[in-house]
Parts: C-alpha cells; sequence; structure tokens
C-alpha cells in the first residue's frame, strides 16, 4: 500500500459531516468511490469535468473518476458557456451514477504508478486575463499536503471548516486533501457567511470538537467584532493579499497563504507586512528580483520563475524570510514610458478618500489608456455622489499632482463599492476591463450558491447605458432593463435556457438608482426562474421568467 495511504483506508473515522450531521467513516468512503468507480469505468469518455457544491460528493467522484482511469477536469463554476464549450469537445459533467444491476466490486488502487499518473486540470487566470489549464498529479498534490502537515501543527482530531469552494487547488487542499490523507475530518458543505461559520463551530463546540477555517480575504474583510470564533486553532486566508485592519477583527491568528495552482504553496504568513516564510517543502531564490521556487509538490521538480518580484527580507540572514514588491507582469509600456501599476495603485491609496483601488490598462479604438477602479471610504462615496464624478475625479487629479506623472495618472475611473471579484475570489482581469465598455448589465460584485438558490451581488453604476433617458435630473433603472440582466444572468447559469416567451406574477415595488448595491437571487424550477431583486432594507422587484428550453445535443451524465 502507497505511503499516502495509510492506516486511514479502513479506518472507521469520521471523514465527513454531512449538511444533515451525518458522519461518514474513511472506511464507508473508499467503499462509495469504489462502487462508483466501477460504474464509471463501463463509461466510454477519457475525461471527465467534475463541478460539485458539496465537498463529500465532491470527493468520492474525484477519486472514482481517477480510479477509472479517467482524466479530471475542475472548473472554478459551472455555467453555460463552459458546459457548451465543453459539449464541443464531447467533454461532460459527471454526477454520481445509479444502476439497478449488480456489479462485482471494484479493486481499489493504492500503488505509486496511480498517484504518479493520475491526473487532475485546473483552470485558473493567466496575467491575461485568458483561462489556462493546469495539470497536477495527485503524487504533486499529495506531496503539498505532506508540506502542509510539516509546516502546521494542527492535531489529528480536528474539523476543516471551508468558506472557499473545493474546486479551487487551495480550497481542494486545504480542506479535503489534508484530512483525508492526515485522519481529520471535514464539515461538507460550503459556508457562505461569517455567521455560518461561528454557527457551525458552536454546534461542533457542544460536542468537544475543534475546528480550523479555511477561508479567504472577500469573505474575512466582511467580519465584525461582534463575531468570535469558537475552538478554532488557526485560520487561514489565501486567494488575494488580506487588506490591513481585517486582522484585529478576530479572535484567532490568520495565516495568509502565497502560492499559485502552478507552484502550489510556497509560503505563509501572520502579519500584515511581515515577511513571507517558505513551506518546509519549498526552497526560494531571488535573481534579479525574480522569485523562483522549487518543490516536489508544483507541475515541475525544476526551479520555476513565479513571475512575482521579491527581495529577502534581510540579505545576512535568508531564513527570515522575503517580501513580495508586486508582479513582473504589472510592469506595463505606455507611450515608450515604463510604468508599474502597483507603484500606481499604491500611490493612488495615500490619499484620504481612497480605501481600495485596481489599476489596469486598456484599449479602445486601438489607442492605449490608463484606467482604475476605486473603492471609497463611505464619507468620500457619499461626497462623490453630491459633487458628481466629473468634479470628483478632479479633485483626485489635483491631489495626485505632483505625486504621479501625468502619463501615470488614470484617465479613465470608476468608483465601486467593492472590487468585482470571481467564484474564486480573485480579481477577474477580463471582467474588469469590461467596466470600461458600454455597460449593459450591472456590476457583479461576487457570486454564491446557497442550496439551489444562486445569489449575485450587484451595483449599479451611473455609467449604465439603461439610466440614460429615465430620467436626465433623477435617473431609475428601468422595469425592462431588470427584465433583461436577469434573462441573461439565469442563461449564463443554467445552459438549457433559451429564450424568455412570458412572465408571472411581476412586481416592481421600488425604485433603482445609481451606485445602488443590490442582491439578486434566482432559484429555478423547470423551465421558470424566479428572481427577487433586494437590498439591505426591502424587496425592490420579484417575478418569474419562463423560459422555452434547448434541446441540448447531449445531457449531462
Amino acid at each position: 500500500m502507497n505511503k499516502f495511504f495509510n492506516s486511514f483506508i479502513q479506518s472507521h473515522q469520521t471523514l465527513a459531516i454531512t449538511a444533515d450531521q451525518q458522519h461518514i467513516s474513511f472506511a464507508a468512503f473508499w467503499q462509495d468511490v469504489s462502487q462508483q468507480a466501477q460504474l464509471i469505468s463501463l463509461r466510454p469518455e477519457s475525461i471527465w469535468a467534475l463541478w460539485q457544491q458539496d465537498s463529500y460528493e465532491f470527493l468520492v467522484l474525484l477519486f472514482a473518476a481517477l480510479q477509472a482511469k479517467k482524466r479530471v477536469l475542475l472548473p472554478p463554476h459551472r455555467v453555460a458557456q463552459l458546459e457548451q464549450n465543453l459539449a464541443a469537445q464531447n467533454i461532460y459533467f459527471l454526477s454520481r451514477q445509479t444502476s439497478t444491476e449488480v456489479t462485482p466490486s471494484f479493486a481499489l488502487d493504492f500503488s505509486d504508478q496511480f498517484i504518479d499518473q493520475a491526473q487532475i486540470v485546473f483552470y485558473t487566470s493567466g496575467s491575461t486575463g485568458e483561462p489556462k489549464h493546469i495539470q497536477r498529479t495527485l503524487l504533486q498534490l499529495f506531496n503539498e499536503v505532506k508540506g502542509l502537515n510539516q509546516t502546521f501543527s494542527l492535531p489529528e482530531a480536528v474539523i476543516a471548516l471551508a468558506t472557499v469552494s473545493h474546486q479551487h487547488i487551495y480550497g481542494l487542499l486545504f480542506k479535503v486533501l489534508w484530512p483525508l490523507l492526515t485522519g481529520r475530518s471535514f464539515y461538507s458543505p460550503q459556508l457562505a457567511f461569517p455567521e455560518d461559520v461561528i454557527g457551525i463551530q458552536r454546534h461542533f463546540a457542544e460536542q468537544g470538537l475543534v475546528n480550523y477555517v479555511i477561508s479567504s480575504p472577500a469573505l474575512l474583510k466582511r467580519w465584525t467584532l461582534d463575531l468570535e470564533l469558537v475552538n478554532s486553532l488557526a485560520v487561514f486566508s489565501s486567494g488575494g493579499k488580506l487588506e490591513k485592519g481585517v486582522r484585529p477583527l478576530l479572535n484567532q491568528s490568520i495565516t495568509e497563504i502565497f502560492g499559485s495552482s502552478e507552484t502550489g504553496g510556497i509560503a505563509y504568513r501572520t502579519e500584515d507586512e511581515s515577511a513571507w516564510q517558505a513551506f518546509a517543502d519549498v526552497k526560494v531564490e531571488i535573481q534579479q528580483q525574480c522569485l523562483k521556487v522549487q518543490t516536489e509538490h508544483a507541475f515541475s521538480t525544476d526551479w520555476i520563475e513565479t513571475g512575482d518580484l521579491a527581495e529577502w527580507h534581510d540579505v545576512t540572514d535568508l531564513a527570515s524570510g522575503f517580501k513580495l514588491l508586486g508582479r513582473a507582469d504589472r510592469l506595463i509600456k505606455l507611450e515608450e514610458k515604463r510604468l508599474s501599476l502597483d507603484a500606481i495603485e499604491q500611490t493612488i491609496q495615500t490619499l484620504a478618500e481612497i480605501k481600495q483601488c485596481h489599476a489596469l490598462l486598456i484599449e479602445q479604438e486601438q489607442r492605449q489608456f490608463l484606467a482604475c477602479i476605486v473603492v471609497l471610504h463611505d464619507a468620500a462615496h457619499q461626497h462623490l455622489q453630491q459633487i458628481g464624478k466629473q468634479a470628483f475625479v478632479s479633485g483626485l487629479k489635483q491631489q495626485l499632482h505632483g505625486q504621479l506623472e501625468n502619463i501615470a495618472t488614470p484617465r479613465l475611473w470608476r468608483f465601486l463599492t467593492e472590487l468585482p471579484q470571481n467564484s474564486q475570489s480573485k480579481l477577474d482581469k477580463q471582467y474588469l476591463k469590461s467596466l470600461f465598455q458600454p455597460m449593459l448589465e450591472p456590476v457583479i460584485l461576487s457570486r454564491s450558491q446557497v442550496d439551489e438558490c444562486r445569489q449575485l451581488k450587484l451595483e449599479f453604476t451611473p455609467e449604465l447605458l439603461c439610466f440614460k433617458g429615465h430620467f436626465p435630473n433623477q435617473p431609475i433603472y428601468p422595469g425592462v432593463g431588470q427584465i433583461g440582466f436577469i434573462q441573461t444572468f439565469a442563461k449564463h447559469i443554467w445552459a438549457d435556457l433559451d429564450w424568455c416567451n412570458g412572465y408571472e406574477q411581476l412586481k416592481f415595488q421600488h425604485l433603482i438608482r445609481p451606485y445602488h448595491v443590490i442582491e439578486l437571487k434566482l432559484t429555478r424550477k423547470q423551465h421558470k426562474v424566479s428572481f427577487q431583486l433586494s437590498d439591505a432594507e426591502q424587496t425592490l422587484a420579484s417575478g418569474r421568467l419562463l423560459f422555452a428550453l434547448k434541446d441540448l445535443d447531449r445531457e449531462t451524465i
């Protein structure tokens, strides 16, 4: 038996705890894998896409497909366009297989050859925003789990709780593979809000159980001082830089994780401006400010150039760690002038009005422009609405005069209540660029799924075309425009929805104005999609859209 699959294979210890508090043992899990592997092995497809909301179901199907000698793709979401693109390549989404026939027992393979050859493909965004496929083997992922175990001292009797998806390598490693290989447990549902984390912690604390939390900057910044973690031994954060001021909100130290899908985890730190410490199984070099790493858990065992700029915290003591200086691909050339987008952001963020910002280079009509998406402090955001965008931007540029060269001062500006993030809590570069094109739909700040309900947090910026003409002095977002973007979002989520051919119980109860932040909830029953638009105070609109359904060439399995 392979060294990674030790005595836990036949263990009656708990591996997974479901939403209804069912405890599933390691032995029951592997029996489930064996049954599913037998059925999947009978399928002719050699490649499957896998997306499951529930972590236990995901883990069963992942190992069942790999045991059946299938290649597995892990997309970050399951939306219509991706589903159609994969179907065109004869790649379909895998779900639990059922059969009324009695099948022979499937012999699970735990050999070195199996874990070295089993392949998982992750989707990630490169510097251009175009999706890239990153191939990793089980051996590389298992080596990384070994490194996590060497770096962080957690007891065996601890439960993993996650607000991030297992579809991304960070959630996959920290939530499900780490417990699987070390005899720990995980709570299967993905938690959506800080209150959900506290609630399940209190439940487990009543049973004398401890936990660790796998989260992201997007959720941790929503924490408040009255939400106290219960029996939590560690809190991990990855997917982006943790904002200053977040750590004091939690009664537990936050361990930031730095890495990528290509390299896996590289380093960690527990304070905002402290140096990064490499994981136990990672070697680090810095040559001409370029960070290089070598580890057995990356896609290659050779030295890998990360694309990150760095410097040693103390050149006389390299063990003291390193500091990141930004991304090499964020050095741009504009009108023959070399500029650093990171340096531009740092300067803009020195202004008292600015809470957060993201600078980017966009192209319009064959010309390049420097643009900036800005999150303002509350008082500044109110001032913006009072005096208007043009006057507000003029004031910012006056403050930046002398701090930034004219060419380094953004020409185009967008003001939002938060930076939009994808389902992996990362900035979607292509989506951010689209915010400087003619805007037909409200900005999607974030998206989540709670049970069968899809939730989108939307912001209605004044640049939206639907505001023009409705009305000059008191712009409102018309009902027909609301129906339009709801149709678009629903069809983006569900691949088999075609054109909208009817409506039921439409109610437009309150107005939507510029800068309004609203939550859209979508639920589906057959060809009907129910929607509700609401803010913190009230429901603004609701109803049902009736869709014609496409005759897909082939149903997902």
